[in-house]
């Protein structure tokens, strides 16, 4: 079980680490959004570069390397009943740390907030559509991306606790906020400098 356990968490790290916003532009838009916008490879800046459709896809297709490996976990793999949850939130992790670290790009990466997203949604629903349903709300108000993501990062933990107030649910979650949370380092150091843009602002050094 310990050799599955593993395999499952490298599986979980390479799909984590599928460039889904690189790929979409290259075969789709014959453009590597890596050389434009925030050079990100995340869905905001894929909207920002290729449009509406293509932020959409890659959207979608980065939530679902979290969502996957912790609902493939949790119904489709032959695991022990006791190693399901610990092997899950692995698994999820992993996901993230792909996305962040991808092996396909020399471990770098983006920021994680879809693929966190679609672990969450697998592995806690409940707190999952209540950041869902935050988001947009943050989004408005704020006017910054960035403080939005921030914000959800730091709700992750408080809502788990009150929720699905397991330690290592708790532990995890507090895990997931650090690496979003410092995966916005620069985005905080500008809105400390007061430099940050706000929605619907367009710089090239922008970050997502």
């Amino acid at each position: 079980m310990i050799y599955l356990s593993i395999a499952i968490m490298l599986l979980a790290y390479i799909i984590g680490s599928i460039p889904f916003g690189l790929i979409v532009g290259k075969v789709f838009y014959r453009t590597d959004i890596r050389e434009h916008g925030s050079k990100n490879i995340g869905a905001t800046n894929a909207y920002r570069t290729l449009g509406a459709a293509a932020g959409a896809a890659v959207l979608i297709a980065d939530l679902l390397k979290g969502f996957i490996p912790v609902l493939a976990v949790k119904y489709a793999i032959p695991l022990n009943q006791d190693l399901i949850p610990i092997v899950s939130l692995l698994a999820g992790v992993s996901a993230i740390l792909g996305h962040c670290y991808s092996i396909f790009l020399g471990f770098s990466g983006g920021k994680a907030m879809s693929t966190a997203g679609g672990f969450v949604l697998a592995l806690w629903p409940t707190v999952g559509i209540i950041l869902l349903a935050t988001w947009p709300v943050l989004l408005v108000t704020t006017r910054y991306s960035s403080v939005s993501s921030i914000t959800l990062a730091i709700m992750l933990p408080i809502l788990v606790s009150i929720i699905y107030p397991k330690t290592e649910y708790i532990i995890f979650s507090i895990l997931v906020a650090v690496v979003l949370i410092y995966r916005h380092r620069s985005n905080i150091a500008r809105l400390l400098a007061g430099k940050e843009l706000k929605l619907g602002e367009k710089a090239s050094v922008e970050e997502d």
